[in-house]
Parts: structure tokens; sequence; C-alpha cells
């Protein structure tokens, strides 16, 4: 429902050049929102905000009607820091964004939250591991919150819609923009479900590289701790980390990967570094996330595994459409590899290469007699 309060706050949400903490020198100065949109150039200089001309010009033309428009197309919301629906655990940081736009529904469970975050560009391992920990994850109680990113990020989303978990993406860019453009269905998903797609950027805020580092803020504002699936040295992923240590006094935890993987250089070194816990099942994380952790694992070691939880074996996504169709010629019983090369028509060689990948990725089992097998 709009308000004067809520369009002053939109308002100061659009004019470019102010960012939240420009927003909230105005509120904690003027007090009501409506009197912090009618500042004047004079006042907004006296307040140290950056070009206070240019900010006043853009507070003045903002086009509100334009952006509620957008809202209502995307079936979005809005959320101010003031609104009893504002997520708790995000009001304590430092710089928490004045306005949230929504899509789907924050809940106030969600204050149980774990951040997952990693490499966009992920090894098979690390989606895998992604789908494992956050789908337990998610059924012991913990909404996942991640970017939305491809990779890590999307593997875990999609492990807790798939055990019916809840889940929270963060863009980097508005509502009205599905970035990436792949992940349009998946956001979508993510609200029908009951879960929440969330940015305090404008509807038509492109991703814009300066957008990410804010973002990450939010993913670790509102998660009790953050999980480092797979991270490269230099790396978004480990920005959000040290945000969840060092700004927001949060847990942060690790998986570890291949010792000679780049792609895991980053979880290892903040391991080696002492200001990351070591975690390998959903039973670290609930141990490293206190005594609400410690709470929610009684109740998830008391339920049965659900096959729901484990990792998929393989998708689409992960595989070649040449390794899906060598995929669906191997069955759980034993077959000679001369059968797989009359079913797919694949010269031998090719075979040979793609079983070794299956291979390491503990897809199948290779036995005697030059025979192979899914695995078990």
């Amino acid at each position: 429902m709009r308000s004067a309060s809520l369009d002053a706050r939109l308002r100061l949400a659009l004019a470019r050049g102010l960012g939240p903490r420009g927003t909230q020198k105005l509120l904690d100065h003027f007090g009501r929102p409506e009197a912090a949109v009618s500042a004047s150039v004079s006042e907004l200089k006296a307040l140290g905000i950056a070009k206070p001309a240019d900010v006043h010009r853009n507070l003045a033309g903002a086009d509100l009607e334009r952006e509620h428009a957008l809202i209502e197309k995307h079936g979005a919301q809005l959320i101010a820091f003031d609104d009893e629906r504002y997520p708790t655990l995000l009001k304590h940081i430092h710089d928490p964004p004045p306005l949230l736009f929504v899509r789907g529904e924050l809940k106030r469970t969600d204050a149980v939250a774990l951040g997952v975050v990693g490499s966009r560009k992920a090894t098979a391992y690390g989606r895998e591991q992604a789908d494992r920990l956050a789908a337990s994850c998610a059924q012991a109680g913990l909404t996942i919150v991640s970017g939305g990113a491809r990779g890590i990020d999307t593997a875990a989303h999609r492990a807790a819609l798939r055990v019916k978990g809840r889940t929270i993406a963060v863009l980097g860019c508005g509502l009205a923009v599905d970035y990436p453009a792949e992940n349009a269905e998946l956001f979508h998903q993510i609200a029908s479900a009951g879960g929440a797609v969330v940015s305090e950027l404008p509807m038509s805020a492109a991703p814009d590289a300066r957008n990410f580092p804010r973002r990450n803020r939010i993913i670790s504002g509102l998660s009790l701790g953050t999980l480092v699936v797979e991270a490269a040295l230099r790396s978004g992923a480990l920005i959000t980390a040290r945000l969840a240590a060092e700004d927001h006094n949060r847990e942060v935890m690790a998986l570890p990967g291949r010792v000679d993987s780049p792609a895991s250089a980053g979880c290892h070194k903040i391991l080696r570094e002492g200001w990351a816990t070591l975690v390998t099942n959903a039973t670290d994380i609930l141990d490293a996330l206190g005594e609400t952790g410690q709470l929610l694992k009684a109740d998830y070691e008391s339920k049965p595994v659900s096959s729901d939880e484990r990792p998929l074996e393989v998708g689409a996504s992960d595989l070649t459409e040449q390794q899906l169709q060598l995929f669906d010629a191997i069955d759980k019983d034993a077959k000679p590899i001369d059968h797989l090369v009359r079913e797919t028509g694949l010269p031998i060689h090719v075979i040979q290469a793609e079983l070794t990948q299956f291979q390491l990725r503990g897809l199948i089992d290779r036995l005697g007699g030059n025979q192979v097998r899914r695995r078990r």
C-alpha cells in the first residue's frame, strides 16, 4: 500500500549518487523520510553528501510512477527499514539497506539462515557439494541465502527448492532485470515457492560490477553464518566471507576441495588463516552455528534421511549432450564398453575419455572385463 512515507523512501532509493549511507545520514538528521527528500542543496552539503546539487536534482526528478508501475508488473513489494517484515539480522549490520524490493515473501523464520557462496565458474565437484550441503541444511530448517548467480549460487538455490526448503536470492541488479538471463525461471520458482528474490536497487537497475559488493553485504547480513563452497584466491565469495567475519561478526565456514585445484584455493587459504571453520556435512555446519544450530541439529538428526537430501546424481546442466548420450546408455547392471559403442555410435577413444571423467566425478564404477556400471 502506498503512503507518503514509503514514497519518500522510494524517492531516496531512486536518487542516483545518494546510496544507503547517504540515505541514512539524511534520515538520521531529518527523522522523517518526507523531510529528508526536501533537503536543500546547502543542507545536503552540510551533511557531507557528495555532489549535493546533483543529488538534489535527482531527488526532485525521481520518477515514482514509473517505478510503481514496474513494481506492480513484476509482482514485487517494498519493505522499509521500519517495517516489521524487515529481516531482523539485516538490521544489525552497520549499513543496512534503507529499502528492500522483494518478490515473494520474507518470513520471521528466515532469521535462521545460511549464506552459501562460491564460484560462478564452478566445477562439477563444487556444484555437487553445493547441492548436497544446501539440500541437507534446508531440510534441517535453515533458509538458504545466495546471490542468484551462475555456478554455486544456482546449485544452492535449486537444491533448497528440490527438498521444499526456503531460499532467498539477493540480486546485484533490479528485480525487473533477470541476471543471469538463464535464471529467470529459477527466480520465478523461488518467489512462487514462498521464498524471496531481493534487491536494494531500483527495479530497472543494471547488473553493474559496483553493485555486487553491496549485494554481498546483504547475503552476509541476512545469514547466521556463511558457507564458502568453492572459491579461487581472487573471488567475490571471499569478499562476502570477510564481510561476514569482520564486519558482521558472523560465522564463516569453508568446504575443502582437491589440494591441487585452483577452484578451491580460496577456501584453503581462509581455512589455513584460521578464520573459517572446516565443514564437510550439514552436522558440521549446524555445530558451527552455536546454540541455534544445536537446536536444529537435534531435530535434524531424528529425521530419516530422505532421498531428496542426497545430491542429484547427474543433471543436464552438468553434462554436455554427448556426455548425456553416453551416460544414458550406462545402467546399474554392468555393461561392456562394446555395448556402449553400439548404443551411442561414438568412437571408442571418445567413450574411454568420457568414462574417465564420469569415474573421477563418482558417477560410474569401472569393473573387470572392460565393463562399467552406474554407481549404486
